[in-house]
């Protein structure tokens, strides 16, 4: 979507400096940081080389991450340009005027017309979609008022509580195996290697249940609820007991081992324990829910599920052709409720249908589905206090630079195992090899599984805090009109009378109309982003409310229009109103001639009439 400059601005501001000021500052201390072993690599090439590379390689990875994380956070604090195309509408834009605005967004659209017409007309909002799988379920189940959020802060508490359910779930299953072990019903031989290898495998599960919790908060353009079934309760508690005791029932019947060889062997290695990493991953877990839990709490505890509307049916008798009626609705009554002169998003055009019949009648009908421009709403009762992003954000960058602390002793760690082997006199595989390695190796899981947990805890923090702080809210009016009805036509003439100078032709449209009108107020929610792209992500409705106000304004405007049209031609200008009353002296005036003539000659016929009875009685007399 193209930056479409106007000179009224929608009042949309950068929603992403403060987070980006976090991000800068913790980008800034990465690329110092990665300054300190570039310069310690020239002193030790000439006494540890392997070491030396160490601080090479060390050094050029923090200074790459510092410079991302750095230009990251500086690209949210620069201009934030917002167009008066945004937000992304709710269906294909089918006004003529924004067609390019229409075809790029055409991917982020989340409804379409006869799906907005559905909820209208059946009083109902598609977006709450019902969870998918057994753990969305049950989340949906204990905090209801999550199925009312948009989908990315569903995404946000529908992780969160499946990683929750999921540490649970597996420590419940560890305790299982560790009772079937320890009890002897797996076993003699497998008692003695089961706990370390138990609290290893639990720890690569759980690692990697965090890191794609992780992964399934990294996009705000979902158009879908994510799926989260989780694995059978009944099933996981069978093959907590199968798997141990087939494991133990191999190896005490094909191994030939005895307890007390198995324990000589391990005596005095220094095996690898899980513990310390599952301490720190049930800390990064706390930190992660108690960060994410009250933003999420507050988001949903300001939700508004209603799906009221405004409605008005009517049948109207009016002289006026069907045309004029979906004209003036078009072009003035909702003109009239743009936001800022922004064009309306027309999502069904106005193609009004006339069927002709004979003798002058027909009949006609339209439809017309159309959205004002949204207005930012800025309500801050019902989104996350800025405190409590700002936390989430501090948090997030703590656990990205503990991550990367992890990261250094990792190599380091590697580093100390290659100096040792190249260093190494005797044979590889001996025991006093094994002997030494062993707590070498343990270091190196201890920090990679440490560096993994980290990592995955910044990431699920950074995209719930980029989720948080990109949430902007709108206002608009929906509006459906269906009008339908029949129509007849009259001739009216006036100045018809024989001496009349002017006359007037008209051929009056007598409709009858049946409108139905549904409005509402819409409250919708879209998801920012830093870049050209910043407000093309979907929008989703939450929330439809009575607009009873707005609609009477409509019933009145319409009325109006309605009764105030003239069905009969007439001069309203004052130089026709002059020069159709000249034509009308000049008409008097040849008029009056022949009229004083006769009259003059019905003078003569009378006169002679007189004379001649008054003769006739002269006559009678002198007889």
């Amino acid at each position: 979507m193209s930056y479409d400059f106007g000179s009224q601005t929608l009042g949309i501001n950068n929603p992403f400096k403060t987070e980006g000021k976090f991000r800068a500052a913790s980008g800034a201390l990465l690329f110092l940081a990665g300054l300190i072993p570039l310069f310690n690599v020239s002193s030790s090439l000439k006494t540890e080389p392997v070491l030396g590379y160490t601080y090479a390689i060390l050094g050029f990875i923090l200074l790459a991450a510092g410079s991302r994380h750095l230009g990251v956070g500086l690209f949210q604090l620069f201009r934030y340009f917002v167009g008066r195309s945004v937000p992304t509408s709710l269906a294909f834009n089918r006004s003529r005027s924004e067609s390019d605005t229409a075809n790029a967004e055409k991917k982020a659209l989340l409804y379409d017309d006869d799906q907005l017409h559905s909820m209208l007309m059946g009083r109902k909002n598609t977006t709450f979609a019902e969870p998918v799988g057994w753990v969305a379920r049950l989340i949906h189940s204990v905090f209801p008022n999550l199925t009312f959020l948009p989908y990315p802060i569903r995404h946000i508490g529908q992780e969160v509580g499946a990683m929750a359910i999921n540490f649970a779930t597996a420590f419940i299953s560890y305790l299982i195996v560790f009772f079937v072990v320890s009890t002897g019903l797996a076993g003699i031989v497998v008692q003695e290697i089961a706990t370390p290898a138990l609290s290893l495998l639990l720890l690569i599960y759980l690692v990697i249940s965090w890191r794609r919790s992780a992964a399934a908060l990294s996009t705000v353009t979902e158009t879908h609820m994510h799926s989260s079934a989780g694995a059978s309760f009944g099933t996981l508690i069978a093959m907590s007991i199968l798997i141990p005791v087939i494991i133990g029932f191999g190896l005490d019947e094909f191994t030939g081992w005895t307890a007390q060889e198995v324990s000589e062997f391990t005596d005095g290695l220094s095996l690898f324990s899980a513990w310390p990493n599952l301490g720190l991953l049930l800390v990064a877990t706390l930190i992660v829910i108690g960060t994410i839990i009250p933003p999420l709490k507050k988001r949903a505890k300001g939700v508004t599920p209603s799906t009221d509307v405004s409605e008005y049916r009517d049948n109207m008798q009016e002289n006026v052709h069907p045309n004029e009626i979906f004209i003036n609705i078009e072009n003035i009554v909702l003109a009239n409720r743009r936001y800022k002169e922004i064009p309306n998003r027309i999502y069904r055009e106005f193609d009004p249908k006339l069927i002709e019949q004979a003798e002058g009648k027909g009949a006609f009908k339209g439809e017309l589905l159309v959205e004002t421009q949204p207005q930012l709403a800025l309500d801050d009762e019902k989104l996350p206090s800025r405190g409590q992003k700002i936390l989430l954000t501090g948090a997030a960058q703590i656990a990205l630079l503990l991550g990367y602390v992890f990261f250094v002793l990792l190599a380091l760690n590697i580093a100390d195992i290659i100096s040792y082997f190249l260093a190494l006199p005797g044979p590889l595989l001996s025991k006093q090899t094994l002997l030494t390695m062993l707590p070498l190796l343990n270091d190196v899981l201890v920090s990679l599984f440490a560096w993994l947990t980290f990592q995955a805890a910044a990431k699920m923090l950074n995209n719930a805090s980029h989720i948080f702080w990109g949430e902007l809210q709108f206002s608009s009016l929906l509006m459906y009109m269906k009008t339908e009805g029949t129509y007849t036509e009259s001739r009216i003439s006036t100045g018809m009378a024989i001496h009349d100078s002017t006359r007037s032709e008209n051929v009056v449209v007598r409709s009858s109309i049946t409108p139905w009108i549904i409005t509402t107020r819409l409250l919708t929610s879209i998801f920012a982003t830093s870049g050209s792209g910043n407000l093309e992500s979907p929008r989703f409705i939450m929330g439809m409310m009575k607009n009873d106000d707005e609609m009477e304004k409509i019933k009145t405007e319409l009325k109006s229009f309605l009764r105030g049209r003239e069905s009969i031609a007439s001069i309203t200008n004052e130089g026709d109103l002059q020069n159709a009353s000249t034509i009308h002296q000049v008409n008097q005036q040849t008029r009056a001639i022949p009229i004083q003539e006769a009259e003059v000659e019905k003078l003569n016929v009378r006169d002679n009439d007189a004379a001649g009875f008054l003769r006739n009685n002269d006559a009678d007399g002198k007889k």
